[in-house]
């Protein structure tokens, strides 16, 4: 990517980092590796003046840790492609490196460079403004529902891909019913999903029984896989699916929770507790973190004692934080 940048004269070194960071945290990339596909491949072998034909086999298409565009891209360039095409030209970002060189140097002024841009950049703009939602989103129609007669969609919504059943369009300037959305089948994409694999998706979230003290248990699938709730509490349940998960099956895997949360407790003072973390165990107060030292027993750490570790400890890494630090 980045040999690619140097030769399109886009960036400098110093911006090709941000770029590749960016467009990772905004979900326009994704690192993973390739698994490839296995092939079987007849080889013709001469040897000794006879043609011998040997079966083997081979995996193409293999790779680490590539950088692959998601959905996400792809939507928002072909966007950016229709209404801003001069601006997502390779050689407008080349000429305008070009030109921050010219005001460096003093043979142009930076308000001249942004009138002459916003004098062009104003109208695409302008003519933005006609796109719609739906052209926006991307969505693609897969059919009706044949109980209710309201059409269903396959569509990008602010958190990726998702299911609209019903539409967003109003009527003389009053809203009409609020659409039903619904998570993509696991597995599936916008382009393939079919009305048949859809429906199922709008049943969620389902109710799947009660537990011991009476509080409902219901299971659905979110932005990070499927889960069952109670009350106010979210559980993972990447081992179960949300459509078969029993009501026994829900309170075991409720109990393993409060025991799990039962358990990393190690002790709790005023406003303040001792956790067992995943690197070992640490003192919080919600704010700060501050890790307890190997040669010290946590469960023998007096309040005093605790509160002393938190005061020495940095405060989190937040991005308000970061970016003060870089300030500095």
């Amino acid at each position: 990517l980045v040999r690619k940048l140097e030769e399109l004269g886009i960036g400098r070194p110093s911006t090709y980092a941000p770029t590749i960071s960016t467009i990772q945290d905004r979900g326009y990339v994704e690192k993973k590796d390739l698994e490839g596909q296995s092939q079987e491949l007849a080889e013709l072998v001469l040897e000794a003046g006879k043609i011998e034909e040997r079966a083997q086999s081979v995996v193409t298409g293999a790779d680490r840790n590539k950088l692959l565009p998601t959905q996400l891209a792809e939507i928002v360039t072909d966007f950016l492609l229709k209404y801003f095409a001069e601006v997502m030209d390779y050689d407008f970002t080349a000429k305008a490196e070009a030109e921050l060189d010219s005001i460096e140097e003093g043979k142009l002024t930076w308000v001249e460079m942004l009138d002459n841009f916003y004098k062009q950049f104003h109208p695409l703009i302008e003519k933005s403004k006609g796109a719609s939602r739906e052209e926006a989103a991307q969505m693609r129609k897969l059919g009706r529902d044949p109980k209710s007669g309201k059409p269903v969609f396959a569509r990008y919504g602010r958190y990726g891909p998702v299911l609209q059943l019903g539409e967003t369009a109003t009527k003389k300037g009053e809203e009409g019913p609020k659409p039903q959305f619904a998570p993509l089948p696991s597995g599936a994409t916008m382009e393939a999903v079919s009305l048949k694999d859809a429906l199922p998706m709008f049943n969620l979230p389902r109710q799947v029984g009660k537990t011991a003290d009476g509080q409902v248990i219901s299971a659905d699938i979110g932005r990070f896989g499927p889960y069952i709730k109670i009350g106010s509490q979210f559980i993972s349940i990447k081992d179960h699916d949300p459509f078969k998960i029993s009501e026994e099956e829900a309170r075991g895997v409720i109990g393993a929770k409060q025991k799990a949360e039962a358990e990393r407790v190690i002790a709790s003072f005023d406003g303040l507790q001792i956790l067992r973390g995943p690197y070992g165990p640490y003192v919080t107060n919600g704010k700060k973190n501050a890790r307890i030292p190997k040669e010290q027993d946590p469960k023998k750490l007096s309040e005093k004692a605790a509160r002393a570790l938190l005061d020495k400890a940095p405060a989190k890494n937040t991005r308000f934080n970061r970016r003060r630090a870089k300030k500095q």
